[in-house]
């Protein structure tokens, strides 16, 4: 099973609707050397993991390298690429059988335009059932699960890309495109934007299996301040170890709204573990520091009629 989730961490821009799509311009394709290093199962170099990528970026529609010496048009925005293994390890699945080999790979992406800097971080996972149980049947493995993360990556990069240069409009059609790429794209770049259409997938996203993607669908709602999501947040609750009900915790108080609140105070009051009313507290002080400080509503429109009186 093959997992692919982007996180946005700058801005977005759009493009005139009507304007012809451009290739997007890859000028570097890097790859973190001690990443590599550090996973011998796989047994390739850090030059022959950068030639492999550069290759499948070569190949992927809609994304052109750059040759050496060619100069690009003038003020055509510019990508570079940077790949880094997260890890290479033997995992037993519920339900399955045996161990499995998975590689999980992050490729960080930097575009450059006369608009500014946009990065994005994205990070695939491939998995592998090893035909034997000898070292150079796990290597194989290890082999055909990195293959898995790349195409995931590199068919991402370009979904990335792609949704950046789309206006709001067009990223809500996204959301229902039959590619799973192009709706996760899609996604991430209206969370970023703050567009409520968001917010309903964003929750949807809490129930997953994978702890990092309900880690990041929690960032991106806190970023939103979607208070819609507190009932989902405080449903996530249940059952789960303290450590995660204090980051959970902490969310609501970021979040903010009565419902937080309310949810908040009866945690810092009587919850099982001290751990999680001591956070509780804590997020209720934020929040209600936050609030105190926050403008009036109203405000900012009385003090600007002053001003012109």
């Amino acid at each position: 099973m093959r997992r692919l989730w982007p996180l946005l961490l700058a801005s977005g821009l759009a493009v005139l609707p009507g304007c012809k799509a451009q290739p997007h311009l890859v000028e570097r394709v890097d790859v973190v050397s001690a990443s590599v290093a550090d996973v011998p199962l796989l047994g390739t170099s850090a030059s022959q993991l950068q030639a492999e990528l550069t290759r499948r970026v070569a190949a992927e529609p809609r994304l052109q390298l750059v040759a050496p010496g060619v100069r690009p048009p003038e003020g055509a925005p510019l990508v570079r690429l940077v790949l880094e293994l997260s890890g290479v390890r033997e995992v037993l699945r519920p339900g399955r059988e045996g161990l499995e080999v998975e590689v999980v790979a992050d490729l960080t992406l930097r575009r450059k335009s006369e608009a500014g800097t946009e990065r994005r971080e994205l990070w695939a996972s491939g998995v592998a059932r090893p035909a034997g149980e000898t070292f150079e049947d796990r290597q194989e493995a290890a082999r055909r699960a990195l293959e898995q993360a790349l195409e995931d990556l590199v068919h991402g990069a370009r979904a990335q890309l792609d949704a950046l240069d789309r206006n709001d409009s067009a990223l809500v059609r996204d959301l229902t495109s039959t590619d799973a790429r192009v709706r996760d794209a899609a996604l991430d770049v209206l969370a970023f934007r703050k567009n409520p259409r968001a917010v309903p997938l964003l929750v949807e996203r809490l129930q997953s299996e994978d702890g990092l993607v309900v880690r990041r669908a929690m960032g991106a709602l806190v970023d939103m301040r979607a208070t819609q999501a507190v009932p989902a947040l405080i449903d996530l609750t249940r059952g789960k170890d303290a450590g995660f009900q204090r980051e959970l915790v902490f969310a609501l108080g970021a979040i903010g709204g009565d419902e937080a609140r309310a949810y908040l105070y009866t945690v810092a009051q009587g919850h099982d573990s001290p751990g999680v009313r001591e956070a509780a507290e804590r997020a209720l002080e934020e929040l209600t520091h936050r609030e105190a400080f926050a403008p009036k509503e109203g405000a900012s429109v009385e003090a600007n009629r002053g001003q012109h009186r």
